[in-house]
């Protein structure tokens, strides 16, 4: 039997220490590591005692990490011996076990009685009797969570980012107030995996593999015009990809956190992010993430009505792209397609049509091309197409096609679960203002009750 020395283990009466007390309390596991350190615990006992790796615990005494899954704070709660309550993880053990025994949680486990009380009530159910409250209750509560694998492998990683990209592959076709729900949900189960054991080889693409599951959680919550919430899992995704060592992977999501301000109308914002990603693109000798960041970046400039940054941008970011289709890595392309790249050249030159008539015929065949080769299922970008196509006919003064395709607009739009889809019907709204036509008011009626109703 392995038996700790004594002299490893934190003091006995550490816990009842109320400068300790308050770290506990505070859930501060910086400040706790830093206190073990000065009673003599190393980190490498401490990352023995919890079961982390021992780069992990040096990264959170280092303030380069936090601690937020709760299941990561049960086991360092537990192998430090502290009591959970003092870190708020847990009722006391009365309390937990009347929970677990109240009518409302029925176990049914070892008890012929509850279950027969249980079929008499789905006989209720069947034969249409009304329920009393109290078998109301026994139906409702809470679920008990999914218990995590002891120990994490190659193929837990990738079954989770099989779902990853079911989840997105949804997001794209119905929009993301369709599957956030579910994609949170299975996000707090992929930050639990990280508690669990896994070897060094899994470690990285276990972090990567959540990583994208919050990516997509930033990204539906951005949809949704939940500009908080996608910052904050876009930020814990931009830091499980530096645990991975991947920044390639690092670039991705700093590109989805510059679309943030950049589809709110803050480029300038959204520029410093794109540029942070093109540090982390070139780091990972990524044509396809440099890529990535060039064309989103020429966007932005297009927002600030610099043309000449804009195309320059975009001239780089179709060279890197070349690069890219003969060599680069695979997994990168489901972010960022050939038709990704027309998509945000013509966003480029539909944004810089509108005060600059002479590119308008070209932005207007870019845009038809992209919703002529965009696939079926990509309901939100086909949206947002069509959106701009009839922006600029308007702009230009077809009013015959910019309604007919404005109406195509809005029918897409209001099938999408995506409050982001109806916010970017502005410019459609505003041009359909500078028109007494009776198609273009129907036009802007719809818009309006769209954009109300949605």
């Amino acid at each position: 039997m392995n038996v700790l020395p004594i002299e490893s283990l934190p003091p006995a009466d550490l816990w009842e220490r109320p400068e300790i007390r308050a770290v506990l309390a505070a859930q501060d596991i910086r400040a706790l590591y830093q206190h073990l350190r000065k009673h003599g615990v190393s980190q490498r006992r401490i990352a023995q005692l919890t079961g982390q790796h021992h780069s992990d615990v040096t990264d959170v005494a280092g303030g380069r990490r936090q601690i937020q899954s709760y299941d990561v704070l049960v086991r360092i709660a537990t192998g430090l011996g502290i009591p959970r309550g003092y870190m708020g993880l847990a009722h006391s053990d009365r309390a937990t076990h009347d929970i677990a025994t109240s009518p409302r949680y029925p176990t049914f486990e070892g008890n012929p009685m509850q279950r027969r009380d249980f079929l008499g009530l789905i006989s209720k159910i069947v034969m249409g009797a009304a329920l009393t409250p109290a078998e109301v209750a026994l139906l409702a509560g809470d679920p008990h969570p999914t218990p995590v694998p002891q120990r994490v492998g190659a193929t837990d990683v990738d079954r989770l980012r099989a779902l990853t990209s079911g989840l997105r592959a949804y997001d794209v076709e119905h929009g993301g107030g369709a599957c956030r729900d579910a994609v949170l949900a299975q996000m707090r189960w992929a930050e639990s995996l990280k508690s669990a054991s896994y070897s060094d080889d899994v470690r990285g693409s276990l972090f990567n593999a959540v990583a994208e599951l919050k990516t997509l959680a930033g990204w539906t919550s951005h949809d949704l015009a939940l500009t908080a919430e996608a910052y904050r899992y876009l930020g814990q995704a931009v830091e499980d990809t530096r645990i991975a060592g991947d920044p390639a992977h690092t670039a991705i999501v700093l590109h989805h956190l510059g679309r943030v301000p950049l589809d709110n109308d803050e480029p300038d914002e959204a520029i410093k992010y794109f540029q942070l990603g093109q540090i982390s693109a070139q780091d990972s000798s990524s044509f396809i993430a440099v890529s990535f960041l060039h064309a989103n970046e020429a966007v932005a400039y297009a927002h600030q009505n610099d043309q000449r940054k804009a195309l320059t941008a975009l001239r780089r970011a179709e060279d890197e792209y070349a690069h890219a289709e003969s060599g680069d890595s695979a997994a990168f392309f489901r972010y960022f397609d050939r038709s990704a790249l027309e998509t945000a050249t013509a966003r480029v030159y539909s944004k810089l049509a509108l005060t600059d008539a002479t590119l308008r015929v070209e932005a207007v065949e870019r845009l038809q091309r992209t919703v002529e080769y965009l696939p079926d299922n990509h309901s939100r970008q086909r949206a947002f197409n069509l959106t701009w196509l009839a922006t600029l006919h308007l702009a230009d003064g077809d009013t015959e096609t910019g309604a007919r395709i404005g109406n195509q607009a809005v029918t897409a739009a209001r099938a999408l679960n995506s409050r982001r889809i109806l916010d970017h019907l502005q410019p459609l709204h505003e041009q359909t203002t500078r028109y007494q036509h009776a198609d273009i008011a129907e036009l802007d009626r719809d818009i309006r009750i769209a954009r109300i109703s949605g």
